[in-house]
């Protein structure tokens, strides 16, 4: 079967990362051991996806499993990976501290969960993989001092101090399968991964689908909504084949880029509350992923730091380059939107080359222009966010200069209203285009 997955952000971000996984089991002791299942298959399977307001992702998943041999109860579970950066408290008990709601419906009926801490293999080929654990001897984050453990999504044998384990949270329940044709409604609540660059980022696991009998759900649909505007994209290259729909109005454009994932190919998506992304296929047997992310993710990674890619059509329009899209180019400037290729151009703009722009950070209220690239420099103006929309400026030059501590800072080249100083990188950032 199949779970969701947080995907683990950047190590200084604030994080909840859930990673996340249903699948069939054997118990030994109090711990669960993967098998693969040789009598149920999966005949259908619908998930549904909700990205709501509260940070929180919803997920319901609806299977059908036929059962081809007698009556039999199956172990399954759902594995958790705990949150990273979030610094939650372990908990033996293996509840995770950012699940909400955790419900299961068989043939209609609720089915009490239990719940345990399993090891988990972090080598992402073996991720089935569990190991039984026994926690007489590992501790977690709370437990221990927080010099022992290098993040707190792993745990520490204090005996063997160099000794780490990565570990899940299990959430289990004895499935009783009758001889045909059984239902299964699993709902849970998360918070979803948030880092300085986006957030939320949102991972499934897809794959555990081929652990079953048949290695592949013979009908599966994926349902993508939103209780707020979003502009997503997803890695496209596990669907390809089979277009997505959308039930509502909004726009849907296949992207291709060699920035992002070495050029992997993905699909944009206009998310509103009154509308759902769909996707329908049969003989699903995914060897991929489900990673769902803001659309910033891929104009970040177009914009790295002081270089960047823009579109330049006929008319000398200046966007924002994002991806390519068929015969077109994904562009950003005020809006996202289209441009032929045939009729525009790709440039390279670079900071250290005098060109783009430079802004004060959303997080910075007013920042100093210096006659020198120094804080010794003299102060020429003081220049102020004022809006949603910061004020830029255009970039002559990004440059060093080896301060009194020994280290060096870099400085933006700025024209101010005709006025040529320096800004510092610390307070301000540089885009390619104009905003």
């Amino acid at each position: 079967m199949k779970g969701i997955a947080l995907c683990l952000a950047i190590v200084f971000a604030l994080t909840s990362s859930l990673t996340a996984n249903d699948g069939v089991y054997y118990t030994s002791g109090s711990f669960l051991v993967p098998l693969k299942e040789t009598d149920i298959s999966v005949k259908r399977e619908v998930l549904e996806i909700t990205l709501c307001k509260d940070n929180f992702a919803s997920v319901t998943v609806d299977y059908t499993f036929y059962n081809n041999g007698e009556d039999k109860t199956v172990v399954m579970a759902f594995e958790a990976r705990p949150s990273i950066n979030a610094w939650a408290p372990f908990n033996r008990q293996g509840i995770h501290p950012f699940i909400e709601d955790f419900t299961v419906l068989f043939n209609g009926l609720p089915l009490q969960h239990r719940n345990a801490v399993v090891a988990m293999n972090d080598n992402d080929k073996e991720k089935d993989n569990l190991t039984p654990l026994d926690l007489t001897d590992w501790k977690g984050f709370g437990e221990v001092a927080d010099t022992l453990l290098p993040m707190d999504n792993v745990l520490v044998n204090p005996a063997q101090p160099d000794s780490f384990c990565s570990f899940a949270y299990a959430y289990y329940f004895d499935a009783p399968f009758r001889k045909g044709e059984n239902t299964v409604r699993h709902t849970y609540r998360y918070r979803m991964n948030n880092s300085v660059w986006y957030d939320y980022e949102v991972d499934y696991w897809l794959t555990p689908v081929t652990r079953w009998a048949n290695g592949q759900a013979d009908d599966f649909t994926l349902r993508i909504k939103s209780e707020d505007f979003r502009d997503i994209i997803l890695k496209d290259s596990i669907f390809l084949g089979t277009p997505f729909k959308m039930n509502g109005i909004g726009d849907i454009h296949q992207l291709q880029t060699d920035y992002f994932a070495h050029g992997r190919q993905y699909l944009f998506a206009e998310l509103k509350p009154s509308n759902v992304l769909e996707w329908h296929g049969t003989d699903f047997a995914p060897t991929e992923d489900l990673c769902i992310f803001p659309l910033n993710v891929l104009e970040d990674m177009n914009g790295i730091s002081t270089k960047g890619r823009v579109v330049i059509d006929k008319d000398g329009h200046v966007a924002r380059y994002i991806a390519d899209s068929g015969d077109n180019y994904f562009v950003m400037g005020q809006d996202y939107g289209l441009v032929p290729k045939d009729r525009a151009r790709v440039v390279l703009r670079e900071a250290a080359k005098g060109e783009g722009f430079v802004y004060l950070k959303s997080n910075i209220q007013k920042g100093n222009v210096r006659q020198e690239p120094s804080l010794k420099g003299q102060v020429l103006l003081t220049i102020e966010n004022d809006g949603e929309m910061p004020e830029s400026y255009p970039c002559l030059g990004f440059v060093s200069h080896k301060e009194a501590d020994g280290f060096y800072k870099w400085w933006y080249k700025v024209d101010v209203n005709g006025t040529v100083g320096y800004i510092s990188e610390r307070i301000a950032a540089w885009n390619p285009i104009q905003y």
